[in-house]
């Protein structure tokens, strides 16, 4: 009788075990929350760590495993002999002797360049005003107690150390005076900078104007500060350039005001309310697959049973339909279309709105991707669209770096800066141009500034 009593499974001792379980789930899950707040350098640490990670470093038999190359001889800047007459530890005579070279490569000790810039005015009859001569590489023609001024490869720099880098301006003027003997002040370098996004303020108006025309644009979103004011830093990116924004608002009116109200090209955004305002009710968009999938996961491993189930199996569609992107080269019309339905009417029968959800987190995903349908498979009907934000993700990154090095902007006119060189330096990254020595050449620019155009129209 005690064995078949100890056989006979009793209720409510497999409720109880089940909450067990259930708190165990939730003691991981917060466990791994207080390790993620308390780890702050480590920023894109993993929700889930594996228990076998892969060891870093590159593996073996991969890799450029080649020497360094010797330069040229007409490279070679100077040869240095050391004779070698007796022998340094006992100083007896040496014979066999043989020569050796040793070829080192080191960075000159760069010194600043001062020149003087003499130029020449007159009384013109017939303007009724003084004219003044200006060298081409002379970035201001003013006299008095500011005729001593910084040049433009220094200028340029520090506005790349700055603005693309996130170099503080107090570690840019102690660069300056350690390694290039040139004494400046954190104020000089963001005055310069100033002055240098006004002048550049037309190029800017390009890019905005290029980035209209384009048939992708990634757009995304940070947080942002302007003093003691909060505001948003935004992106618009393709793979040929990048404009920066940002603005006191969040909301689709900055979307309207950068791509304009008769973009016609493609939107990849995440799920973000801007996006989906009803001004752009119209646009064609693709929402990141990303998002999805790391949400979809995150709910698998806190679900339990029939709540993980429509996690696990919504997320494999989605990866189908990567799949089938990477496929579709190899693929009929016929075969590549069939199979694209396929996937389309499983995702409908799984976020089907007569569909019963047990499980709130389960119902309000569904319901999202119900709103979200028609932006969901762009990617899988033309090849220029990417299927996830990640581009627009990677050109906040430079971004965050500047929000933790330099705390953000203290007025508009530096915000205005910021946002303004920064979308010249990535740009000019992106289209294999010396950022530097194009800065430069738009500070000895007189008249009209050199431009980072065009952007083809049928840019991706």
């Amino acid at each position: 009788m005690s064995i078949m009593s100890e056989n006979r499974e009793c209720p409510n001792c497999r409720r109880l075990q089940r909450e067990v379980e259930d708190l165990r789930r939730e003691v991981a899950h917060l466990r791994d929350e207080l390790r993620r707040l308390h780890r702050q350098a480590v920023p894109f640490s993993r929700d889930k760590h594996k228990d076998d990670p892969k060891p870093p470093g590159r593996k073996s038999g991969q890799g450029d495993f080649a020497h360094r190359e010797p330069p040229p001889d007409d490279q070679i800047t100077q040869t240095v002999i050391a004779p070698l007459e007796r022998c340094p530890r006992c100083g007896g005579t040496l014979c066999d002797k043989r020569t050796h070279q040793t070829i080192q490569t080191d960075l000159p000790i760069p010194r600043p360049i001062h020149t003087r810039f003499v130029t020449q005015s007159g009384w013109c009859p017939r303007c009724r005003r003084r004219v003044r001569s200006r060298h081409p590489a002379q970035v201001s023609t003013a006299t008095g107690a500011a005729a001593v001024t910084v040049g433009p490869n220094a200028r340029s720099l520090a506005a790349d150390l700055h603005h693309r880098l996130g170099v503080p301006y107090a570690k840019i003027a102690n660069l300056y005076g350690t390694a290039f003997g040139l004494v400046l002040t954190p104020g000089a370098l963001a005055q310069s900078d100033a002055r240098l996004a006004e002048k550049a303020a037309s190029v800017y108006s390009e890019l905005v104007q290029a980035i209209r025309r384009c048939c992708t644009v990634g757009a995304d979103e940070t947080g942002w500060r302007i003093g003691a004011l909060s505001a948003w830093l935004w992106t618009f990116t393709n793979a040929h350039a990048t404009v920066y924004v940002i603005d006191e608002s969040r909301c689709h009116e900055v979307v309207l005001n950068v791509l304009g109200r008769d973009f016609k090209g493609v939107l990849i955004a995440d799920c973000f309310l801007a996006y989906d305002h009803r001004d752009l009710a119209d646009w064609i968009q693709q929402k990141c697959f990303a998002h999805f999938l790391k949400t979809l996961a995150r709910m698998e491993r806190e679900k339990t049973r029939a709540a993980a189930r429509f996690p696990r199996e919504l997320a494999a569609v989605l990866r189908e339909a990567l799949r089938l992107r990477d496929e579709k080269a190899k693929l009929s019309k016929c075969a590549f279309k069939r199979r694209r339905r396929g996937i389309e009417r499983r995702v409908d029968s799984l976020i089907d709105a007569g569909r019963k959800f047990s499980d709130e987190d389960n119902r309000r995903f569904a319901k999202r991707l119900r709103k979200q349908r028609r932006h969901l498979f762009t990617f899988l009907t033309r090849d220029d669209v990417e299927a996830t934000n990640n581009r627009a993700e990677r050109a906040l990154r430079p971004a965050v770096v500047v929000r933790k090095t330099g705390g953000c902007n203290k007025t508009q006119r530096g915000a205005r800066a910021h946002f303004i060189l920064s979308s010249i330096l990535v740009t000019a990254r992106q289209r294999g141009i010396d950022a530097i020595a194009y800065l430069s050449r738009l500070l000895t620019t007189s008249n009209h500034p050199p431009s980072l155009l065009p952007v083809p129209n049928n840019s991706s």
